[in-house]
C-alpha cells in the first residue's frame, strides 16, 4: 500500500466519516491505482477506521436534524453514498426509536408552512404535500396534520 494513498485517506477521515464509495471515488479522482485503492480501504476497514455502518448512522442523524424524512435519507444513502440496503436496514434497526419521524414532520411543517393546520385550498395543500414528499416524508407522517384536521374524506387531491 502506498504511503501517499494511506496519508490521503487518513487526512480525509480525520475530518469526517466517509463511505467506502466516497473514498473510492475521491481516490480515483486523484489517480491512485486500483490496487492502492483496494489495499488502503481494506486496511482502514480492518482497523475500523472506516465503516459504512457508522457512516450511515451519522448521515441519518445529520440529515434528520436538517429536516429530511427517512425516504429521502435512504435514497441519498443508496444513490449518492453507495450504502447497501442491508447496511441501511441494519442501522435503522439499531437507531429505531431515536428519531421520531412524526414529530420531525410536524416541526418541518410548522417551520415551512406556519398555517398548515388551517383549511387549505387544493393548490396550497398540493404545495404542502409536494414539499413533504420531496423532503422524504411518508403521507402517514404528516397527512393528519394538514388542512382539515383529521377529516381525511374532505381532502381534495
Amino acid at each position: 500500500m502506498a504511503s501517499l494513498a494511506f496519508n490521503y485517506v487518513m487526512n480525509l477521515l480525520a475530518r469526517r466519516e466517509y463511505s467506502e464509495f466516497e473514498l473510492r471515488h475521491k481516490m480515483q479522482e486523484k489517480n491512485f491505482t486500483e490496487e492502492d485503492i483496494e489495499q488502503t480501504i481494506q486496511h482502514f476497514q480492518q482497523r475500523h477506521w472506516q465503516s459504512d455502518k457508522r457512516f450511515a448512522e451519522s448521515y441519518i442523524n445529520a440529515r434528520s436534524k436538517r429536516g429530511y424524512g427517512l425516504g429521502r435519507i435512504k435514497q441519498e444513502l443508496r444513490q449518492l453514498k453507495g450504502i447497501s440496503d442491508e447496511t441501511i436496514s441494519e442501522v435503522l434497526l439499531e437507531i429505531e426509536g431515536e428519531i421520531d419521524w412524526y414529530a420531525l414532520a410536524k416541526k418541518v411543517l410548522t417551520k415551512k408552512f406556519p398555517n398548515y393546520a388551517e383549511k387549505q385550498p387544493p393548490k396550497a395543500k398540493q404545495k404542502i404535500w409536494n414539499y413533504m414528499f420531496t423532503h422524504g416524508f411518508n403521507s402517514d407522517e404528516f397527512a393528519y396534520l394538514v388542512g382539515n384536521g383529521n377529516d381525511v374524506d374532505e381532502w381534495e387531491y
